[in-house]
Formats: structure tokens, C-alpha cells, sequence
């Protein structure tokens, strides 16, 4: 199947970069390319774009905001974070707003096309660097000195993922959740990938012991 990508930067030389980029991978089509958020939004809705490379740091709206319209617009579309930023804020942040996966702008054509593999089997895809970035921050988190900053894991959760946890801890079937959230069951499937990967957890069963030792719900 063709990947519908719209390329956001507004750095021209770097567009230009990841046009070539992407031309060296299968099934990759550039249906629109855009230099701010704001047109983003507008040009992947009139494009049908499927998949969106977004940087963060651009003028009248950034990636983060960006992200997190086109989240609430589509939520089966996959938003891949592309940046020059490693540091622990912004990789939050875009996690927040509900990126599928955060690359570093110095990425190669085999690493960017083992995303979009990645991000297809419903997994979470970063650069290791950026691996390297959230396992320094969990091991400074989990010293005997706690990080007054500590992330909860639930707060990587975007804010759809958070309506369908309880859910999925009350039992309720993928079909029963998408006609309670008037969402598809296809789009109920992506959620639970989504929830159990960020929480490191293999299944339902496990979620649900999650949910009961963090006082997410009562046993």
C-alpha cells in the first residue's frame, strides 16, 4: 500500500534532503509539503495524507500543536517526529501530543524506512539515541534520590489512549469500545497497541494488574 507522506519543515534545504530520503524508500508517495503547522493541518486534510514527517521548532505553530490537531482530526494518521532535538522535553512533548515515532534529522533511508515498518505493526519507533535519552531518564528516576520531575508513564498516554484504558480495564471489547467512543474498531485495535507498548506491558491481563496496583481503578 502507498504511503501518503506530507513532509513538514521550514528549513527548504532540509525538505529538499528528505525528499531524497524518501525517494530511496518503497512505497512512499510526497503529497504535499509544508514549512509551519498550520498549513500542515490544511494540507494534509486536502491531500489525504496517511503519514506526516513533522518537525517541532517552526513559526505561527509548532510541531507539538501541529501533532496534536492532526491527532484529533484522524486518528489512524501517523505522525513521525523528525528533529534535531534528543533532549527529554520535547521528546514529552511530542509523545504527548501523540507522535507514532521520533527520528533525529540525520537519520538515513534504512532507519526511516524501519519506521514506517515499525510504526505499521502498531509499535512506537525512535531513533536510539532517543532510547538513550528515556533510559537515562528512567534510571535517574528510579536513584534513591527521585527526580522531582519523574514522568508518570500514564502521561505519556495521549489523551484518546487515556479514554480507552479504563475501558479496556473494565473488559469491554474492542468493538464495544469503538461504538462508545464513535470511533472505528481498527482505530480501538491502534489505542491498545499503543497503551500497552508506552506502559511496557504484553497484554489486557496485564493492564489491568497495572491499573490496580497504580490506583487507576478500584479492586
Amino acid at each position: 500500500m502507498t504511503r501518503k507522506t506530507l513532509i513538514v519543515d521550514d528549513h527548504k534545504l532540509f525538505l529538499e534532503g528528505l525528499r531524497y530520503v524518501l525517494s530511496q524508500i518503497p512505497n512512499v508517495e510526497i503529497v504535499g509539503e509544508a514549512s509551519n503547522g498550520d498549513t500542515a493541518v490544511e494540507v494534509a486534510q486536502n491531500t489525504h495524507a496517511d503519514w506526516v514527517l513533522m518537525d517541532i521548532n517552526m513559526p505561527h505553530c509548532d510541531g507539538v500543536k501541529a501533532t496534536t490537531q492532526l491527532k484529533k482530526i484522524n486518528p489512524n494518521i501517523k505522525v513521525i517526529a523528525v528533529t534535531m532535538h534528543d533532549d527529554y522535553s520535547n521528546i514529552q512533548q511530542m509523545i504527548r501530543a501523540g507522535v507514532d515515532g521520533y527520528v533525529l534529522k540525520n537519520t538515513g533511508s534504512s532507519e526511516l524506512a524501519n519506521a514506517f515498518e515499525t510504526i505499521e505493526k502498531g509499535q512506537f519507533y525512535s531513533s536510539p539515541a532517543i532510547l538513550d535519552t528515556l533510559l537515562r531518564r528512567k534510571t535517574a528516576a528510579t536513584a534513591p534520590a527521585r527526580s522531582a520531575y519523574h514522568l508518570n508513564p500514564i502521561e505519556l498516554l495521549t489523551s484518546r489512549e487515556k479514554e480507552v484504558l479504563p475501558l479496556l480495564v473494565e473488559g469491554l471489547t474492542s468493538a464495544e469500545i469503538a461504538e462508545r467512543l464513535f470511533v472505528s474498531e481498527s482505530t480501538v485495535v491502534s489505542h491498545r497497541k499503543n497503551i500497552l507498548h508506552k506502559l511496557n506491558l504484553k497484554n489486557t491481563s496485564a493492564l489491568v494488574k497495572y491499573a490496580l496496583e497504580n490506583g487507576l481503578i478500584q479492586p
